[in-house]
């Protein structure tokens, strides 16, 4: 009944559902794309946005970040935003693409808030733990990521935000703009497929000596295989206790192989040209997919920690998407 109801307010407010994504893709194809600012990294701030207007996970920072972006302008936010928390408020709706932390296995529909719970108990562990606690924070392709704005209580970390100059810049003038506080987080610029992103970060003030978190949230499918690996492979050589948590797409996914071969699949990577990216890596997630991503890990000197999937491992099905912790030892 109350999926019923969210349906049909949602119907009665379409012509400024409407207006709102015009106005989304105008602001993404006209000013986002030319300026090199990443689009993909608008889906993620844009799901946990709507869960924090349904209720299912508070992010007040992401929320008032909304409205100060270079595609989620204030119309987007009014006409989009406002209006599925509108929809929700009425139906007391909160189900499917708005659920935390979402079922398992998770779906089409609920794998980014999938994605979100199990990074957010990654950083949780990695920042609260009694023993040999992380003491830097760092976000990898932070795109609009605010989780160095919403520490666990009692956390003693330095928070590093790594990404492209052009995503980060849009980022610290929204925060500007919305009033936010980030005096506390240290912003690095870099490029991933050329390698530098380690350098930068040292130069910026990363403590080569201390326990390190490392989130790499939505990065590696649009790197290439080098660029992957070397990552691994730097995040490697931090002290013992540190940690990788990252996700990545399925091999047989990026490669158009079986059972991803079909239209499915091609849909999916033809979306990727509405934000002018391109996917380029992913692992094998044949059953058993823990081995295949855990000899990629050891081949750059990590431990595998913890590994969840969509889908199941039951053939013919084959996970579509993974998110992993590697640990060093």
């Amino acid at each position: 009944m109350r999926l019923l109801l969210f349906i049909l307010i949602s119907i009665i407010l379409s012509p400024i559902l409407i207006i709102g994504l015009i106005v989304y893709t105008y602001r993404l194809r006209r000013f986002s794309i030319p300026q090199k600012i990443s689009g993909t990294a608008n889906e993620p701030h844009g799901a946990r946005v709507l869960m924090h207007v349904a209720g299912t996970r508070k992010d007040s920072v992401a929320y008032a970040l909304c409205g100060h972006l270079p595609v989620y302008s204030l119309a987007v936010r009014y006409c989009m935003i406002e209006v599925f928390h509108l929809a929700c408020l009425l139906s007391g709706y909160k189900g499917s693409f708005f659920s935390y932390p979402g079922p398992r296995p998770s779906t089409l529909m609920t794998f980014i808030s999938h994605r979100t719970s199990f990074f957010d108990d990654a950083i949780n562990d990695a920042l609260t733990r009694a023993d040999n606690p992380a003491r830097q924070f760092v976000v990898l392709g932070a795109g609009f990521d605010t989780r160095c704005y919403d520490l666990p209580t009692g956390a003693d970390v330095k928070c590093f935000e790594v990404d492209m100059a052009p995503t980060l810049n849009a980022k610290i003038t929204g925060l500007r703009s919305a009033g936010i506080p980030h005096d506390h987080v240290s912003f690095v610029e870099t490029d991933f497929n050329q390698q530098t992103w380690f350098d930068a970060l040292v130069d910026a003030g990363l403590d080569t000596s201390l326990t390190t978190f490392i989130l790499w949230e939505g990065v590696t499918m649009y790197l290439n295989e080098d660029a992957v690996l070397d990552t691994f492979k730097l995040a490697a050589g931090l002290p013992e206790g540190s940690e990788i948590s990252f996700d990545y797409f399925s091999g047989e996914l990026i490669n158009l192989e079986p059972p991803y071969e079909k239209v499915g699949s091609r849909m999916l990577k033809s979306s990727m040209k509405y934000y002018e990216e391109e996917l380029l890596y992913g692992i094998s997630t044949q059953k058993p997919a823990r081995e295949k991503v855990e000899k990629v890990l050891n081949d750059c000197c990590l431990q595998l920690s913890k590994l969840e999937h969509t889908q199941t491992e039951e053939p013919p099905t084959i996970p579509m998407y993974c998110f992993a912790t590697a640990r060093t030892d």
